[in-house]
């Protein structure tokens, strides 16, 4: 009797839970989840690069003469013209070398007149066999002894002259100087640095490609076709002009597997000055791209999915292959095409398989 009454107990538990569970699947709700119906458009793609910003022309000034430093007609920052003086070196000293120079000069030349006289004479008188052969050639070799004199002399003058043509530094371009270490009074030695002058009309941005990216733009064709190359300036402001790329170097470096290139930009203000530092914002055109928001998937193992909605509203987990990061979106490059439906958000609480409610987006 009491093994009767424990079986109709056990019974009676199983039934009520059987219909507990009957009833929680009836009650179970289905989600109601944003999807997104992927389409095809045109996009601008924006990679950004750290540049090293230099002037076209960035030149040392250096004496190349010793001396006292005479006057300094020029002020640091100022910009100055192709030929316009920037450094006079006291030259007095050479003023009077030159004075030398130029009368050893007068004496070679006198000397050299002298001995053609007696060249003239010689001759005359070998012509009517008054004297010998000998007399004859030395009066020439006197001649030309007298020419190299004069040669020598004559360099010894352009020597001077270009000493002093040292003491007078003017600007080889158009440009702005820099730091002036030396101020007048000064002595300055041969080889000092005087100042820098930067032609700052136009700058060079530098900046390294990865050699795997090289050679993907190389195969796409894509090396200088850029629509738009912009500036970003260290004050978080875009420089006014667009830049144009150029080539800087012709090989790979071992050291960091990288191509380094170049963009121009116009300066004609002189705001960007030799030494800035900046960001490229190098942007391309792509078109017929397949772009998804990055909260749209989901990583396993390495790998990159979504949830396709069938016809029947059941996800389905798809692999996809990520081209270009941008922002706070991915440019699918194979996995998806256009009229697939996606779920848009919330993917972390779906079950591959499980029925959902759509919920549009589009």
């Amino acid at each position: 009797m009491y093994l009767k009454h424990v079986i109709i107990c056990i019974v009676t538990v199983l039934l009520i839970a059987s219909c507990s569970k009957a009833k929680d699947a009836g009650n179970k709700e289905v989600k109601n989840v944003p999807v997104l119906k992927i389409t095809k458009k045109d996009t601008l793609v924006s990679n950004q690069f750290v540049t090293d910003i230099q002037a076209k022309k960035n030149v040392e000034i250096h004496s190349r003469i010793a001396g006292i430093m005479q006057y300094i007609p020029v002020n640091e920052g100022q910009f100055v013209k192709q030929g316009q003086r920037l450094f006079k070196i006291n030259d007095a000293e050479l003023q009077m070398e030159l004075l030398k120079s130029n009368a050893s000069l007068k004496q070679a030349e006198a000397d050299v007149r002298i001995a053609e006289v007696e060249v003239k004479q010689i001759q005359s008188l070998y012509d009517k066999k008054f004297v010998a052969s000998n007399e004859l050639e030395m009066v020439k070799a006197k001649l030309s002894s007298a020419r190299a004199k004069l040669a020598y002399a004559d360099a010894e003058r352009k020597t001077v002259l270009q000493k002093i043509s040292f003491t007078n530094i003017v600007a080889p371009f158009d440009g702005v100087i820099d730091v002036i270490p030396y101020k007048e009074g000064s002595l300055v030695e041969n080889g000092s640095l005087l100042t820098t002058l930067s032609q700052l009309n136009e700058i060079y941005a530098y900046f390294s490609i990865p050699e795997n990216k090289y050679f993907e733009m190389l195969a796409n064709d894509k090396i200088g076709a850029h629509q738009k190359i912009e500036l970003m300036l260290p004050n978080g402001i875009k420089y006014q002009y667009n830049g144009t790329l150029r080539t800087a170097e012709g090989e790979i470096d071992k050291a960091t597997g990288s191509i380094r290139y170049k963009v121009s930009f116009p300066n004609p203000d002189h705001l960007i000055k030799h030494g800035t530092s900046g960001k490229l914002i190098i942007s391309e055109d792509q078109p017929d791209a397949i772009l998804i928001p990055q909260k749209s998937t989901f990583s396993i193992q390495d790998k990159t999915y979504v949830f396709i909605v069938d016809s029947q509203n059941k996800v389905k987990m798809r692999n996809i292959s990520i081209g270009t990061t941008l922002r706070d979106s991915y440019i699918v490059d194979s996995g998806l095409k256009a009229g697939d439906i996606i779920v848009y958000e919330g993917t972390q609480s779906l079950r591959d398989g499980e029925s959902i409610r759509v919920k549009k987006t589009y």
